[in-house]
């Protein structure tokens, strides 16, 4: 019993001389690594233009998208306009974001909400600065993609297009095609940035547009060769763009799954505020359409809309649009009708089944508001005619536009050229 006491007051007194010892504290367990994301995430913004403070802000919303993720991960951000990184530093540089996926980024405790530009801007790494240059130029994208790319250590590279945009078109009105870099003429077609894509080497596994109504078989077949999947809205894009401190993480997958999330979250953003403003004082811009592309089958649905326009080619000479649902907001109304209720309407009432079939494998996923407010224009979509995807249909009096559609690929890969139309075309 005074054996079992003395070993219990032995014990005791071990325990009150601890800090007295001289025998060093075990070391804390070493965090381990996060796994790491499959996907590397680059941004290249066009914000030298009336788009620049939304396209800051951006950053910020990728940034805390970033320091969400419990993987590590990488950001790549270009960035050219107004903004001066660091007093001594260009204004078109390529910054570098890393999480651990334990809260750091860059090796630093992830900046909390009350951060500035400044701040961010400052934790990023510059991997290179160029000297004033235009970002729309398809050599210069080339060589900012290709930068970017070997930056990056990831075998999927998805890429972010932020900036104005206009489908197809070369313009619109007085504004532009993708951009613009400072003046409306700095702006880079469709054609030019698809290529500029193929120049790196690279197919990448996601492009998203942030950047208004790029979901068209125009712009969708143009990219059907350098990237796997598209992500973009056949409408205009609020000027908040996406609310990328929401889905990061699913694009950072690199699947389907976390694709089809992404534009979900997107239309699950817009459609909260639609909710809490009040319908009496509505000032802010609140509408969403979003359609994810698989890339390979825009070859087939091609092919597909190509019947469809030769089997009507003679109907089609003085076509009447009026009915079917158009997406786009003056100038850009008419730039583009629902693809599928457009080929409802030419088989009266009727979509053949090969038709709705290609589609269904092209359009993996799509999601919208079926209202939504653009100032005193009311954005009213009637789902049960969404598709996802937008046409042009050449109409008479749209003489610019129908001269440039005559250039693109679609016209001749979808059957335009068949056509044989009552004007100059």
């Amino acid at each position: 019993m005074k054996k079992y006491l003395f070993l219990l007051l032995s014990t005791c007194f071990l325990f009150a001389c601890g800090g007295s010892s001289d025998e060093p504290s075990p070391n804390p367990e070493p965090i381990k690594p996060a796994e790491k994301a499959p996907v590397t995430i680059m941004a290249y913004l066009f914000a030298n233009n009336n788009l620049s403070s939304v396209l800051e802000a951006n950053i910020g919303t990728m940034y805390d998208g970033l320091a969400k993720m419990k993987k590590s991960a990488t950001l790549l951000v270009y960035m050219d306009g107004k903004v001066k990184f660091g007093a001594n530093q260009a204004d078109h540089v390529i910054l570098k974001y890393e999480t651990d996926g334990h809260g750091n980024i860059n090796g630093m405790e992830a900046l909390d909400e009350s951060y500035s530009l400044d701040d961010i801007l400052s934790v990023g790494k510059i991997v290179k600065e160029y000297p004033t240059q235009n970002s729309a130029d398809k050599d210069v994208m080339t060589q900012v993609l290709k930068d970017m790319i070997s930056a990056s250590s990831s075998e999927k590279l998805g890429l972010v297009i932020g900036s104005h945009g206009s489908a197809w078109l070369k313009d619109i009105a007085t504004s532009r095609a993708i951009g613009p870099d400072g003046s409306n003429a700095n702006s880079i077609t469709v054609a030019d940035m698809a290529d500029a894509m193929e120049a790196t080497g690279k197919t990448f596994d996601f492009l998203l547009f942030d950047a208004c109504y790029m979901a068209t078989g125009e712009v969708c077949y143009e990219f059907k060769d350098v990237t796997n999947y598209q992500i973009a809205s056949v409408l205009e894009i609020p000027g908040y763009g996406f609310p990328y401190d929401m889905l990061m993480s699913d694009l950072y997958k690199g699947t389907v799954d976390g694709y089809k999330k992404t534009c979900d979250y997107f239309v699950q953003h817009y459609q909260q505020i639609y909710n809490a403003d009040d319908a009496s004082n509505r000032s802010d811009y609140v509408w969403a359409t979003i359609s994810l592309v698989d890339s390979k089958e825009m070859h087939a649905l091609t092919d597909e809309f190509k019947q469809q326009i030769i089997a009507h080619k003679d109907a089609l000479a003085n076509f009447d649009i009026k009915g079917i649902q158009e997406y786009g907001r003056k100038p850009a109304q008419n730039l583009s009708l629902d693809m599928r209720q457009f080929v409802k309407v030419l088989n009266n009432g009727t979509v053949p089944a090969s038709f709705d079939a290609q589609m269904n494998k092209a359009i993996l996923h799509k999601n919208c508001m079926e209202k939504g407010y653009y100032g005193s224009y009311n954005y009213d979509i009637d789902k049960q005619n969404y598709c996802g995807l937008g046409v042009y249909v050449p109409l008479d009096g749209y003489d610019k536009w129908n001269s440039h559609f005559k250039t693109i690929d679609w016209f001749t890969a979808a059957g335009w050229n068949e056509v044989t139309f009552s004007w100059d075309f």
